[in-house]
């Protein structure tokens, strides 16, 4: 049964919530990599949480397909490819810059040789194009891949949105269905083809020609993008199913079970976006109904709002403190000499790393990210046309 059209100015709290969600996945993925733990047993089991990291990809997936739907959701009849395109830049453009110009002063104070070439692809957002793993991994800000990705999405949103629209109802979960398809057959392609090649020294269980066309390559990734659009369609349209929260969730943990235990083309990226999208329309026809969901109070919300602040910066962050327990100014990207704790203490520490990153994020939230988009996301006023001044009239 399909739920009545909604009304396009409502709100989705639950998807703002969501957001904080998945930036945990990704934070707790990368902090894995961190080694803090000097127990082994320790190590072994917040491995096994986060599957080997492999949660991270699961959010990077929640990621993509939230953008294509929050962006077709809020989109306005009307709107010029050209506004959109300068909003979009403005979002994301003064934080990326930066925090970019941050990890650069702190790779000179360090004495550190900067190598312009991956640092300069970094910065125009272009690092993901060429199966390098140079110019995607050594960066001033690693994060920042998925804004690569991002780009191609916002260029085509302007022309896809028309399509989308325009669209016969009917035929959006035809869609979905088949570009979730297309997401799996692709590793089913490539791992005969590319299983041969050396390991990726960014993760060693799986050769880096496999991780780079089903990873990292923009088009691949938009897939997950372009399912969010014609999901927000359905939304829109009133023809979702009435899919339910739980169900929805237990459907995207047994995908990440499911994958933890198949072979890495398929467990990075294949079998996320439809169960996400089933999770993401569920939190918004929640939304629309009126329901509260504990990813739409204030606190969620609240942290959700400073979700890309958090993103964009917990890398640089996390370990560049974590390389000054040796005395040292730079960690990711960089040799340095990892500090490990005691379990207790890797505990406090990843928490405390939780805290700083979103404390940061805030300040990031508030100076730099809203700051720009209110004095910089639209043209500004044209000055209204000089007119004569209309003559006095005579008293009388």
């Amino acid at each position: 049964m399909s739920s009545p059209a909604p009304t396009r100015t409502a709100t989705l709290p639950s998807l703002e919530g969501l957001r904080a969600i998945a930036v945990v996945f990704v934070f707790a993925s990368h902090a894995l990599v961190l080694g803090a733990f000097k127990d082994p047993d320790a190590l072994s089991v917040f491995s096994t949480l986060t599957g080997d990291g492999r949660i991270g990809f699961l959010a990077v997936s929640f990621f993509f397909v939230l953008s294509g739907f929050v962006l077709t959701w809020s989109a306005k009849p009307g709107q010029t490819a050209t506004g959109f395109w300068r909003r979009r830049v403005m979002r994301i453009g003064p934080s990326h810059v930066l925090i970019g110009a941050i990890a650069l002063t702190q790779f000179a104070a360090a004495g550190e040789t900067i190598r312009w070439g991956p640092a300069i692809a970094n910065l125009f957002l272009v690092q993901n194009w060429l199966p390098s793993q140079d110019l995607i991994m050594y960066q001033f800000n690693g994060a920042t891949w998925t804004l690569a990705v991002e780009m191609l999405c916002y260029a085509m949103f302007p022309l896809l949105v028309r399509y989308v629209r325009r669209l016969d109802t009917r035929a959006l979960w035809s869609w979905i269905i088949g570009l979730g398809a297309t997401a799996i057959l692709l590793p089913a392609i490539s791992y005969p083809l590319l299983s041969g090649f050396p390991p990726s020294h960014f993760y060693p269980l799986g050769s880096w020609p496999q991780l780079w066309a089903l990873y990292f390559f923009p088009p691949v990734r938009c897939i997950d993008f372009v399912i969010g659009m014609f999901l927000a369609r359905i939304v829109a349209s009133g023809r979702w199913p009435k899919i339910r929260i739980l169900p929805a969730v237990l459907l995207n943990l047994a995908a990440f079970l499911l994958l933890y235990h198949l072979p890495i083309p398929f467990g990075i990226a294949a079998f996320y976006p439809v169960p996400a999208a089933l999770l993401i329309g569920s939190l918004a026809a929640r939304d629309l109904s009126g329901k509260r969901t504990i990813l739409s109070t204030r606190p969620m919300v609240w942290l959700g709002e400073l979700s890309f602040a958090f993103y964009i910066i917990h890398i640089t962050v996390m370990f560049a403190v974590h390389a000054a327990f040796k005395g040292e100014l730079v960690g990711y990207a960089h040799s340095y000499t990892p500090t490990a704790f005691s379990t207790p203490v890797a505990v406090l520490f990843i928490i405390g790393l939780y805290v700083l990153i979103v404390a940061l994020a805030w300040v990031l939230h508030h100076t730099v990210e809203l700051p720009a988009m209110r004095r910089w996301s639209r043209p500004a006023p044209r000055p209204a046309a000089n007119r004569p001044k209309p003559e006095p009239q005579p008293q009388t």
